[in-house]
């Protein structure tokens, strides 16, 4: 169900950015040089995640640095134009309310992106999978151990200020759980939490 309800949460937020992508004023612009590929960018962006159904109320500030690879020339036609990006990131999340105080780790994956012909917005979604540590405690409903798996779903929508620099916002969802490696001694309670995000990105 939740993953039901994430895919129509992406759904809601592509299709109006799909409807307005295509800019015919600018028929100069054919192929954004920053994905071209072998591009390389680099990325900072922050977030604010809300749990879902967890009983410690959760409230995150997630910091993320990500390293993106292009990882070939964009291809396909209609909505589907666009070229596959592959992330490298590494993730600080403070903990401004819940057991924990923070979770530092690493995660990587693809990042589909939606290049429209002459248009400066890009709609892309992406997924991540990582590990992380954390400041456990036995607090209830914490996550059992203070090492844990991660993985990353978003979607959202950058902007082409030029050939270099472009600012992004988005959704993204995150699952935080140590995979039972903590059972039967410690409970094993995994995170579900989702929010917005905003980031700036660099394409050398």
């Amino acid at each position: 169900m939740l993953c039901f309800n994430i895919l129509t949460l992406t759904t809601l937020i592509l299709a109006p950015v799909f409807a307005f992508a295509t800019d015919v004023t600018r028929p100069d612009i054919v192929e954004p040089p920053a994905f071209r590929a072998d591009r390389v960018s680099v990325s900072y962006e922050t977030a604010a995640f809300f749990d879902v159904g967890n009983k410690n109320n959760y409230f995150i500030l997630p910091q993320i640095a990500t390293v993106g690879w292009q990882l070939d020339e964009v291809g396909n036609s209609g909505w589907f134009r666009g070229n596959t990006e592959f992330l490298f990131s590494a993730f600080f999340h403070p903990v401004l309310n819940g057991p924990e105080n923070r979770f530092v780790g690493a995660a990587f994956g693809p990042r589909y992106n939606f290049v429209q012909l002459g248009s400066r917005w890009i709609p892309y979604i992406e997924s991540r999978v990582g590990f992380c540590f954390t400041d456990s405690g036995t607090v209830a409903g914490a996550q059992g151990q203070d090492f844990c798996f991660t993985f990353l779903v978003g979607t959202g929508v950058r902007y082409l200020i030029n050939d270099h620099w472009q600012i992004s916002a988005g959704a993204l969802y995150q699952h935080t759980s140590n995979a039972g490696l903590s059972e039967p001694a410690r409970e094993n309670n995994g995170l579900d939490a989702i929010g917005p995000k905003l980031g700036v990105h660099y394409a050398f």
